[in-house]
């Protein structure tokens, strides 16, 4: 069964290619969250060498989301911004909205099985 999250926050950073995933495990392995998302995405900064030459180059970026309770969000926003090196020039950047509701993702729990014989 699916838990509801009453009172949820949703924490969004947007990520220099490469980082989603090292936060995405430390939120596994710390918090036990396995509902975090990421997706690629194009852009360029405001203040990257690009833009000021006008060229129309693209960076590739990262945008990871994961919804939390909002006792543990402060916490979790926290440790996804110095765990995304968020912290540094040109490290990211990471927001978070507050949800009515939201759904904590669950693993389910699989039975243990003996490979096949014979294949």
């Amino acid at each position: 069964m699916t838990e509801v999250i009453a009172d949820a926050r949703l924490i969004t950073c947007i990520l220099p290619k490469g980082r989603a995933r090292l936060i995405q495990e430390m939120l596994a392995e710390t918090y036990d969250l396995h509902g975090a998302n990421f997706h690629g995405a194009r852009g360029v900064g405001r203040f990257s060498p690009l833009s000021t030459r006008g060229i129309g180059g693209q960076q590739e970026k990262e945008v990871l989301e994961v919804c939390v309770s909002a006792e543990q969000a402060d916490e979790v926003f926290e440790k996804m911004f110095f765990a995304g090196e968020m912290d540094q020039p040109h490290g990211g950047i990471i927001y978070m909205a507050r949800l009515t509701t939201g759904m904590a993702l669950t693993m389910p729990t699989l039975e243990a099985t003996s490979p096949a014989r014979g294949q």
